[in-house]
C-alpha cells in the first residue's frame, strides 16, 4: 500500500480545512466582509487540493489536473493588480 500518498491526501485534507479556519476566522471573529478575496482564497484552499486528491487517486487524468491547477490560479491572480 503506497502510505506517501495517503499522507500526501491527508496533508492537503488538512490544507483544505485549515483554509476554512482562516475564512472562519477572518469574517465571523474579525468581522471582515464576504468579498471576492475570500472567494479567491476558497478557490486555492479548496480547488488545488482537491485537484491533488482526485489525481493522486486516478479520478482525473494527467491533462485535466494541469488544466484544473492553470484555471484555479488564473482565477486567483486575475485581480491581482487592481487595487481596492
Amino acid at each position: 500500500m503506497p502510505y506517501g500518498r495517503i499522507i500526501v491526501e491527508i496533508i492537503a485534507a488538512l490544507c483544505m480545512a485549515g483554509g476554512l479556519y482562516g475564512l472562519y476566522v477572518a469574517i465571523i471573529k474579525h468581522g471582515t466582509p464576504f468579498g471576492p478575496r475570500a472567494l479567491q482564497l476558497l478557490a486555492l484552499t479548496f480547488g488545488l487540493p482537491l485537484i491533488l486528491i482526485l489525481g493522486l487517486e486516478g479520478r482525473i487524468g494527467n491533462e485535466a489536473s494541469a488544466t484544473l491547477i492553470g484555471v484555479v490560479i488564473g482565477y486567483t491572480l486575475s485581480g491581482f493588480g487592481k487595487s481596492e
